[in-house]
């Protein structure tokens, strides 16, 4: 297994009108639609998931860090591939409680060289997320304006972003 790290900017946000999001989209490329349970390890300050892909055994384990603000954040993130994800929950839930499961069908689209996911998610509504990779410290501001106009072509009010991830609203719904 070989594990990788990434450095992003990224930013969230509610949108009900995922169709109007599609419209905006048109000519970018769809990548894929897929359903997803992330289960979220309680470990403080700290983030650890298990994201278990719909149709198949294998999963990413994602650490990350990231502050909870609202709008463009930066996050490190390292992500390993696990080839029986059931398993490696089963562990990892020995040591580690789950403190929520959160159940997505994921859009994923390449728009502008960042990666646009249009979420539905279980119990929650629908979202959209803008994430961009950055090949080193030099694009952070370039990368950080970028998604802040994605925010104005897609028309998302600044009280629509969201600071936290999706395991942290529904733990206080």
């Amino acid at each position: 297994m070989e594990s990788s790290e990434k450095r992003l900017v990224e930013m969230k946000a509610r949108y009900e009108d995922l169709g109007k999001a599609r419209a905006l989209l048109a000519g970018a490329e769809h990548v894929a639609t897929v359903k997803q349970v992330d289960s979220y390890f309680a470990l403080g300050e700290r983030r650890l998931k298990l994201r278990s892909v719909g149709g198949s055994s294998e999963g990413q384990l994602i650490y990350y860090e990231r502050p909870d603000v609202g709008g463009v954040k930066e996050s490190r993130v390292l992500l390993v591939a696990v080839p029986d994800a059931k398993a490696v929950l089963e562990i990892l839930g020995q040591v580690l409680p789950v403190k929520a499961e959160v159940r997505k069908t994921r859009e994923i689209y390449r728009f502008q060289g960042v990666q646009v996911h249009l979420d539905t998610v279980k119990g929650l509504g629908k979202f959209l997320e803008f994430e961009k990779v950055l090949a080193d410290e030099s694009e952070r501001d370039e990368g950080r304006k970028h998604l802040e106009a994605l925010q104005r072509y897609f028309q998302i009010p600044d009280e629509d972003l969201m600071a936290s991830s999706y395991s942290d609203f529904l733990e206080s719904e």
